[in-house]
């Protein structure tokens, strides 16, 4: 993709991203407002993970996994592409469909094993919540096919508005159908917003003639098992990544009252700048990545290194003002309605220690995609496990010191960790030279400091300004001051990146 379709491409999706998100957090806003950190909240956020967490085995690596096989194969001849991707879409339907069905038989085992610390009247709505949104994991993998060919084929947008329908279904549910069914109708409006996301993109994916029924599986039964088992690691690292969710609420189902909610309240917030901004822009360029290593592996050093330079500068800002001003950020986004003060202490405590790990989200994301275009996903499939081995053992130390302060501070440090040993695997699988790994290290030492100089100004300033403004003027401020002061440390100690930055926002600013 040339570096101006890039830029276009980069603005498009994120516009659309900013218009989801905004939806999305709405939708956590009324969630917030109408059920605040209340038992039934708690019951539908470990429901909700059920589905998410089928489709992650299958539907992320769905995604991932289905454009370098679809590249390969449209290189050599469309139609075997079609055929082949078709038949594969029927064969993960098919599981899918298996798969929903021995969940729906085994909910109250599921749900006992997830939450152990809920009571009797909790796991008797959390089986009807889970029972109601399962169907949904169908959905979502044929969202999953979609995606993956969408997004290799340059058409962002429909891939990126199918969360807009699904978020506008809850959000009604919630103001209307919530006082005449309360929890239940929110969970059925997930299961129809499942449903629309296909429905979406369905329009954009019909030309490319994937989505289809093709049961000839002997013709291509050689493919198919050795396609299952490069899948495989995927398939883990996208479980282990959900897998993390689960862990916190398996820990936090025991803390007191509202701790799951809580916990889902803070990520969701956490997860707004960064898929907005930061996931966005790597979306756009995983089709390059694929390219070049294609191409040349040799040239994906430089793409790497100025990638994951890019995504700590603009993420340090971010991350910043969501360490600084916690507090006053739940307070303005959920303090409201059932949300009441008791639930925003909670709620701020696990934001803070989960927002020290976003940028490590970004960099374990960008590199996993490297990996994935590299056909080596075994890598990210032990990363992943680590990560998981981590955040348990973490789990167990910090949870009875820290509350739900150690369940969010345990999955930060197992997403730094997944990180680190990514970034080891990568100076091997590119054999990268010692003096270009001395670069990299050096680009993110660089980086590392202007964080905590950064926040070490803002922790400083924030105290001089914060008790006399109103919420919304201290957070715009603290932001303000956070941008430019990273731009001034990152020009001061010649970040090369900060020009391509500053290109990039000039560019978007005369498009738009």
């Amino acid at each position: 993709m040339m570096k101006k379709q890039l830029i276009q491409a980069a603005g498009l999706i994120t516009g659309i991203a900013i218009i989801s998100k905004v939806l999305g957090f709405v939708r956590e806003l009324l969630m917030a407002s109408y059920f605040g950190t209340s038992t039934v909240a708690d019951a539908y956020f470990v429901a909700s993970i059920i589905p998410v967490l089928l489709f992650s085995a299958v539907g992320m690596s769905i995604t991932t996994g289905i454009i370098p096989l679809y590249a390969e194969l449209k290189k050599q001849h469309s139609l075997e592409a079609r055929n082949v991707v078709g038949v594969l879409t029927t064969l993960f339907l098919i599981l899918a469909l298996a798969i929903t069905v021995i969940a729906i038989l085994f909910t109250p085992i599921i749900t006992q094993w997830m939450a152990p610390g809920f009571t009797e009247e909790q796991w008797y709505v959390t089986n009807v919540l889970t029972i109601i949104m399962l169907p949904s994991f169908c959905f979502y993998v044929l969202s999953a096919v979609s995606t993956g060919i969408l997004e290799y084929e340059k058409e962002f947008a429909p891939p990126a508005m199918g969360a807009i329908p699904q978020n506008i279904l809850i959000i009604i549910s919630i103001v209307v159908l919530s006082q005449f069914y309360g929890i239940y109708g929110v969970a059925i409006a997930t299961l129809l917003g499942a449903i629309s996301q296909f429905l979406v993109q369905y329009p954009f994916i019909k030309k490319y003639k994937v989505i289809r029924l093709n049961f000839h599986f002997k013709t291509y039964s050689l493919f198919i098992k050795r396609t299952f088992f490069s899948f495989m690691p995927l398939i883990i690292t996208s479980i282990a990544f959900q897998f993390n969710t689960v862990i916190d609420r398996f820990f936090a189902s025991g803390l007191i009252d509202g701790s799951v909610s809580a916990l889902n309240y803070a990520n969701k917030l956490m997860f707004l700048p960064l898929s907005i901004i930061l996931l966005s822009f790597i979306t756009v360029l995983f089709p390059s990545i694929i390219d070049t290593a294609a191409e040349n592996k040799k040239e994906l050093i430089p793409l790497i290194i100025s990638g994951m330079t890019i995504i700590s500068l603009v993420g340090i800002p971010i991350s910043a003002v969501m360490l600084i001003e916690s507090r006053t950020l739940i307070e303005v986004a959920y303090e409201r309605g059932a949300f009441n003060t008791n639930a925003t202490t909670i709620t701020s405590i696990a934001f803070f220690f989960y927002s020290i790990g976003m940028i490590a989200i970004a960099l374990k994301e960008f590199l996993n995609r490297s990996f994935i275009a590299l056909q080596n996903e075994k890598m990210t499939m032990i990363a992943a496990i680590v990560s998981i081995i981590v955040n348990i053992i973490f789990s167990l130390i910090l949870t009875p010191l820290m509350g739900i302060g150690g369940v969010a501070l345990a999955t930060s440090i197992s997403m730094v960790s997944q990180t680190a040993v990514l970034l080891y695997f990568l100076r091997k699988e590119l054999d990268i030279p010692r003096k270009e790994m001395k670069d990299l290290l050096f680009s993110q030492g660089k980086v590392l400091t202007m964080f905590l100089l950064v926040t070490g100004v803002l922790f400083g300033l924030h105290k001089l300004y914060h008790s006399y403004l109103p919420a919304l003027l201290s957070i715009s401020v603290t932001t303000f001051i956070a941008v430019i002061f990273t731009i001034l440390v990152a020009t001061l100690l010649r970040i090369s990146e900060m020009e391509k930055l500053t290109e990039w926002a000039r560019t978007l600013k005369r498009k738009f």
